[in-house]
């Protein structure tokens, strides 16, 4: 599949007709276009808050391309310090790490678990986007950790999906989140 694009993207070049060239241009977008763009993005965030809330491991999948979880954490050095010391066990730079891991275990059952977002930067054209925020995640109220977020996008048939998801973290054992973090 990957070659056949490839080869599309070479002929249409080669090609290079007034009219294809025309038809291959992206849209230029207008300001009405982005902002549904960014509504539909802010929704599928909004989704995913509500999944994560409710524990819904089905819904929360349903918001990744395919229903496949590409989902990484990076801690900041004395937050992997921490845990290593705590779990005797090598903490990664980047490991495959998320809140979809909590959602299904029984062990956390019981607990209130919640992402609360700050205000996030989307950089879309319109087919992929980009949207970076700092976040917080809380268990029974309490925050456990902080960091920043990062998801790519691709506009599905279905609607926005997330490809990837990247975020960093610092325990509040470690560092307590600063003032304003969220703004």
């Amino acid at each position: 599949m990957k070659n056949l694009i490839v080869s599309l993207i070479l002929a249409a070049t080669l090609i290079n007709t007034p009219e294809l060239v025309a038809a291959q241009a992206p849209q230029q977008g207008t300001i009405a276009q982005q902002s549904i763009g960014e509504a539909e993005i802010r929704s599928l965030m909004s989704r995913f808050d509500a999944a994560i809330r409710a524990k819904d491991s089905k819904g929360l999948a349903a918001l990744f391309y395919d229903g496949q979880i590409n989902w990484k954490a990076t801690g900041h050095p004395k937050s992997r310090e921490f845990i290593a010391q705590m779990s005797k066990q090598e903490i990664r730079a980047l490991e495959d790490q998320g809140a979809h891991q909590l959602i299904g275990d029984p062990a956390y059952k019981a607990l209130r678990l919640a992402e609360n977002f700050g205000p996030p930067t989307i950089v879309s054209d319109g087919q992929l986007a980009t949207v970076t925020f700092r976040y917080n995640f809380t268990a029974n109220d309490q925050i456990q950790n902080w960091g920043s977020e990062s998801w790519q996008l691709v506009k599905a048939e279905d609607g926005w999906k997330i490809v990837n998801l990247l975020f960093s973290y610092t325990l509040t054992e470690v560092a307590p989140m600063p003032d304003g973090h969220l703004k």
